[in-house]
C-alpha cells in the first residue's frame, strides 16, 4: 500500500476534516448532543494527526501545530464566553498556557521548565490584580485587562 506519510499532508488533512465535519453534523442532527461541529472536527483532526504523527505515519507536524493552535484559540473563546465576567481577567494565561500544552503535546516536554516558570510567574502576577482588584488602583488594571477585547 502506499503509506500515509507519502500522501500529500494537506489534502489529507482536509479529507479527514471534510469527513468528520460532515459526519458529525448529521451525528448533531439525529441526536439531541450540543457541540461545535468545528471544533470537534477539529480536535478530532488534529488528535489522530498526532498519534499518526508519534508512530511515523504522517509527516507533518506543522499541520498538527496550526489545528492545535485553531483549538487554543476556540478555548479561549468558549472560556471568554463561558467564564463570570471577574474571571475573564485569567484570559492571557490561559491563553498562554494552552499554548504551551500544544507545544508540549507535539515537541515533547523537553526544555519547557523556563517556560512554565514564566508562565507561573505570570499566573501570580495575574492572581495578584485579582486579589486586589477591590483596591482602586489595582481596579483601573483589572479593568482594562478584562475590557481589552470586549473594547477594540
Amino acid at each position: 500500500g502506499y503509506p500515509i506519510a507519502r500522501m500529500n499532508a494537506i489534502l489529507l488533512t482536509l479529507a479527514i476534516l471534510i469527513t468528520l465535519f460532515a459526519a458529525l453534523l448529521l451525528a448533531k442532527n439525529v441526536t439531541r448532543l450540543k457541540f461545535c461541529v468545528i471544533c470537534v472536527s477539529v480536535s478530532l483532526t488534529w488528535i489522530s494527526l498526532l498519534v499518526m504523527l508519534r508512530r511515523g505515519l504522517f509527516s507533518d507536524p506543522i499541520i498538527v501545530a496550526l489545528l492545535m493552535g485553531e483549538s487554543v484559540t476556540g478555548l479561549y473563546y468558549l472560556c471568554e464566553k463561558r467564564l463570570a465576567e471577574h474571571l475573564r481577567i485569567f484570559g492571557f494565561p490561559f491563553l498562554l498556557t494552552f499554548t504551551l500544552a500544544a507545544y508540549a503535546a507535539v515537541r515533547g516536554l523537553r526544555g519547557l521548565t523556563p517556560a512554565g516558570i514564566v508562565l507561573a510567574i505570570l499566573w501570580s502576577a495575574f492572581l495578584a490584580v485579582f486579589v486586589w482588584r477591590k483596591n482602586p488602583r489595582w481596579r483601573v488594571l483589572a479593568d482594562k485587562i478584562v475590557a481589552c477585547c470586549r473594547d477594540w
